[in-house]
């Protein structure tokens, strides 16, 4: 046997240990869980008032914009009450300029009215043109505006004291032989046709009308220069129609101009491309198919002809050509000409597409 004493099992106290283990276990998790919540709490707290900072921060800095903007908003108030001002100080002043420009342009037209009855006055302006002395009227000068010859009258002073007894005087460092030309081509106004007439009647020969021409540029008389030109072609035409009937195709005496070649049946006499330029063609009698296709036939005169046979004017240049007094037989052809003052005959004229 034993000598220590057996202590009895006794299941109560055995339990009580138990709940007593698990109390404590659940004091101390409680006590673990609740220093944790402390920690979690403070992090939050600290957390919070970081953002607490922040937003103070961020608040001072908007305060801060917005006393900006305030002052931003006086001197865009003061800048626009300023603008107001100066555009009113403008409108003001583009009022006053617009009352002075009426006045000025109001003084120009009563300037040109003055001069306009000047000019349907009798002053007379003497030119001196290298060691050539002419008389004109002021008026006459001035005839065209573009003119170097206007330019120069203008630059002077108004001639109201411009008289046939006491005329104003003006120089021009040119050859004065041919400035009685261009004073004559002033002095009808520069009427084309008119113009053409007189130079066609005088007959200059080319190197006078080069000479005259180089007068008209100077004077910056343009269509005086295109006349001329015209007259230069014209020269060209007659030297043409001279060597036409050189060839045998046109026999030329006092009173008639006819075709003489002998065509053989099917072909055509062949004009195309050629300047007839102001060329008289007279009683000329086209017996055979004739083209003058391409051509120049400006001014040209088709006085008393007889069309026989088919004559075709295609591509040709035929402003103010006339035909006059035509026997026109067979169709005349005119598809694509230029016809633009033409005069041409009643009837037999064809202008295809």
């Amino acid at each position: 046997m034993s000598d220590k004493a057996t202590v009895p099992f006794d299941p109560v106290t055995t339990q009580a240990k138990a709940f007593m283990s698990a109390v404590r276990s659940a004091a101390n998790q409680l006590q673990s869980d609740e220093l944790e919540r402390d920690k979690k709490v403070k992090r939050y707290e600290e957390e919070l008032n970081s953002r607490a900072s922040k937003i103070s921060n961020a608040e001072k800095e908007l305060k801060q914009q917005c006393v900006e903007l305030e002052q931003e908003k006086k001197k865009l108030d003061a800048a626009q009450r300023k603008l107001v001002l100066d555009c009113g100080n403008f409108n003001y002043q583009m009022l006053q300029r617009e009352k002075h420009l009426k006045q000025r342009r109001d003084n120009i037209e009563a300037a040109k009215n003055q001069l306009s009855s000047l000019l349907e006055s009798d002053q007379v302006v003497e030119i001196q043109v290298g060691d050539q002395v002419f008389k004109t009227f002021c008026n006459t000068l001035r005839r065209f505006p573009e003119s170097t010859l206007a330019q120069s009258m203008d630059a002077m002073p108004l001639c109201t004291e411009g008289r046939s007894d006491h005329p104003y005087t003006m120089f021009i460092d040119r050859d004065g032989r041919h400035f009685n030309f261009i004073l004559n081509y002033l002095r009808r106004g520069g009427d084309e046709e008119q113009f053409l007439d007189y130079i066609l009647v005088h007959n200059y020969d080319l190197d006078t009308i080069e000479d005259i021409m180089e007068e008209a540029k100077y004077y910056n008389l343009m269509q005086l220069v295109k006349i001329l030109n015209w007259v230069q072609l014209r020269h060209h035409a007659v030297h043409e129609v001279a060597y036409l009937i050189s060839e045998g195709l046109f026999v030329s005496s006092d009173s008639s101009c006819t075709t003489t070649k002998e065509i053989p049946p099917g072909e055509v006499l062949d004009l195309r491309m050629r300047n007839f330029t102001g060329i008289r063609f007279e009683q000329v009698h086209f017996k055979c198919n004739t083209s003058f296709q391409g051509s120049v036939l400006e001014r040209a005169v088709f006085s008393k002809c007889k069309f026989e046979a088919m004559v075709d004017f295609i591509d040709t240049d035929l402003r103010k050509a006339q035909f006059v007094d035509c026997d026109v037989i067979a169709p005349i052809i005119v598809t694509g000409a230029n016809m633009k003052g033409a005069r041409l005959p009643d009837h037999n004229v064809q202008q295809d597409d």
